[in-house]
């Protein structure tokens, strides 16, 4: 994440300008891109009380290779009952340290699921290093 995307966050969560200035330190920032997904490794997908019964929200991110080298990772979902989890592409490859890849998700919940449904997005790679995000999706 960077600078921007927690300016976004404050704004998407109505900060005043004073609380944007004690939080920021700084006196003029701009809020125009209004994201409505903050780049962080964990996905949290709400759905309103009264919405359809199969709910759907996408997601997107960018990720960086920290570490040296080449590494090619693999996703693999841990999916519960009523939940549907797409990655596209399923594989990111590396070729350099600090090099940035992205990749969208989409979570699905349908008429079996619990109000809370929890499952997992881990990428694999050949050196055996996971990286593990959880999903999260709630329904009202």
């Amino acid at each position: 994440m960077g600078f921007q995307d927690y300016i976004e966050f404050l704004c998407r969560l109505g900060y005043s300008k004073k609380q944007m200035s004690a939080v920021l330190r700084r006196n003029e920032w701009s809020c125009s891109q209004n994201p409505i997904d903050l780049n962080y490794p964990s996905f949290v997908a709400i759905f309103p009380k009264g919405a359809s019964s199969i709910k759907e929200k996408n997601f997107s991110r960018v990720v960086t290779n920290v570490g040296d080298g080449t590494a090619t990772y693999q996703a693999v979902l841990v999916v519960p009952t009523g939940m549907r989890i797409k990655v596209e592409p399923n594989t990111l490859t590396f070729t350099s340290k600090f090099q940035k890849q992205s990749f969208a998700m989409s979570v699905e919940v349908n008429k079996d699921a619990t109000n809370i449904t929890s499952g997992y997005l881990k990428w694999f790679d050949q050196a055996n290093h996971i990286v593990s995000s959880p999903i999260v999706a709630i329904s009202g």
